[in-house]
């Protein structure tokens, strides 16, 4: 007989609690839906509940700034194509709630709880996202949105993926064919139907590709590390905390530069907050919090990284060599690499960008970065970048013409 394995982390431990809010709100909203629907009944404006953007042709949600770079790239291709576009973000300091153009309106919708009931009874033709797990976490498929689209944010393939990540959106707008080949694979062994998968790309790659050049004279007293690790438990920070950071400033030669994925400050807070209070002080330590970390890739020499999708934008658009740290992926529960019986993309092909370390190496972890600050390995990624990433440098042009013609299959066939 079938098992089914159980699993339950910090972070989704946290997003049940929202669930529990996020059900209360919900119920609080219908009633005040339906409050205001007879308030305009009696003052004769019949019982409409529409909001100002509801039936729009194309929508886009952000949780925040940090992925307003995935979303400018496209949205400026559909502006000048002459299609309009909202946007829909969950932060109040968003960039994109300052660009101003005829075509486009947009909206910090507010916390968590309340945007997933705003976002769950959206009335749209396409919907596009970064966040993963529509239908299974807060965020639910409403029934008046035609076509729900995930925007892939990085090069990665889907094993670290929490489970389900894709499974009820329409389309996937795909960085690689390694990301098209696990998801056709989850698919087949859960019997699903298949969805659109699209050759689309990296689009905040256009956006880091025109950063480049503004920092390309950055002045420095000495090298630069930028330590670049993923915010899941098998991080950098997560396994060894500020030992790492004790055992790394150890050698006086270069500076180190942390820039933790932002997910860090919401799943593990008092974790980075205590790196934060241990280093705020020291000479040769800084945190990079922007929304690209183009700058500090820019500025930095080597990266030290782990599972993270961005070491590849690392060796991808700098081509500068990387420190990685050694992950056994298979004993990881709760993923969609648990149901995926082969190699991942990234442990196929990380040998290619540098060197790898584990635990027992990290007494000797700033002997390591010395060694390779001095003789750093020469970089072939040409080739790889080709077959892995579509469209490099213009996927957000790319992006826009598949929305269009999403949206206009729609059109048709509501005819």
């Amino acid at each position: 007989m079938a098992t089914t394995n159980l699993y339950i982390d910090p972070a989704s431990t946290s997003a049940l609690v929202y669930i529990i809010v996020a059900l209360v709100a919900s119920a609080l909203f219908a009633i005040r839906g339906i409050f205001y629907r007879f308030r305009n009944f009696f003052l004769g404006k019949g019982f409409s509940s529409r909001r100002e953007f509801d039936n729009a042709d194309i929508v886009f949600y952000s949780e925040g700034k940090q992925y307003w770079p995935v979303f400018k790239p496209i949205i400026e291709a559909l502006l000048a194509k002459g299609k309009e576009v909202v946007y829909l973000t969950s932060g109040k300091d968003d960039p994109g709630l300052n660009l101003i153009n005829p075509l486009f309106k947009s909206k910090n919708i507010g916390n968590l709880t309340y945007t997933s009931v705003y976002l769950n009874n959206l009335r749209a033709n396409f919907v596009g996202m970064t966040t993963p797990q529509l239908d299974v976490m807060m965020i639910r498929r409403s029934k008046h949105v035609k076509h729900y689209a995930h925007i892939v944010h990085a090069p990665i393939d889907i094993f670290t993926y929490r489970k389900f990540a894709f499974d009820y959106f329409d389309s996937v707008f795909c960085s690689g064919p390694h990301q098209v080949e696990g998801i056709r694979k989850l698919e087949q062994k859960r019997n699903q139907p298949e969805k659109l998968l699209l050759a689309t790309g990296l689009t905040y790659y256009d956006e880091m590709l025109r950063e480049i050049e503004q920092f390309s004279n950055v002045s420095k007293n000495r090298p630069v590390v930028l330590v670049a690790p993923t915010w899941k438990e098998y991080s950098i920070i997560n396994r060894f905390g500020s030992k790492f950071f004790e055992f790394l400033l150890e050698d006086n030669s270069y500076d180190v530069i942390l820039r933790p994925h932002p997910q860090t400050y919401v799943s593990f807070p008092k974790l980075i907050s205590e790196i934060e209070s241990r280093f705020e002080n020291h000479p040769r330590f800084s945190i990079d919090r922007n929304p690209l970390g183009t700058e500090s890739m820019a500025k930095s020499d080597l990266m030290i990284s782990d599972l993270s999708g961005v070491f590849w934008d690392y060796a991808f658009v700098f081509s500068k060599p990387v420190l990685l740290l050694k992950t056994d992926f298979g004993t990881i529960e709760g993923f969609e690499g648990s149901e995926l019986d082969y190699t991942m993309w990234e442990i196929r092909n990380r040998s290619i960008l540098g060197r790898e370390f584990d635990e027992s190496d990290l007494p000797q972890i700033s002997k390591i970065v010395l060694d390779l600050l001095k003789n750093p390995p020469v970089m072939q990624i040409k080739e790889l970048r080709e077959n892995s990433v579509y469209n490099f440098g213009f996927a957000g042009d790319v992006a826009a013409n598949q929305i269009i013609s999403i949206v206009d299959q729609i059109k048709k066939s509501n005819k």
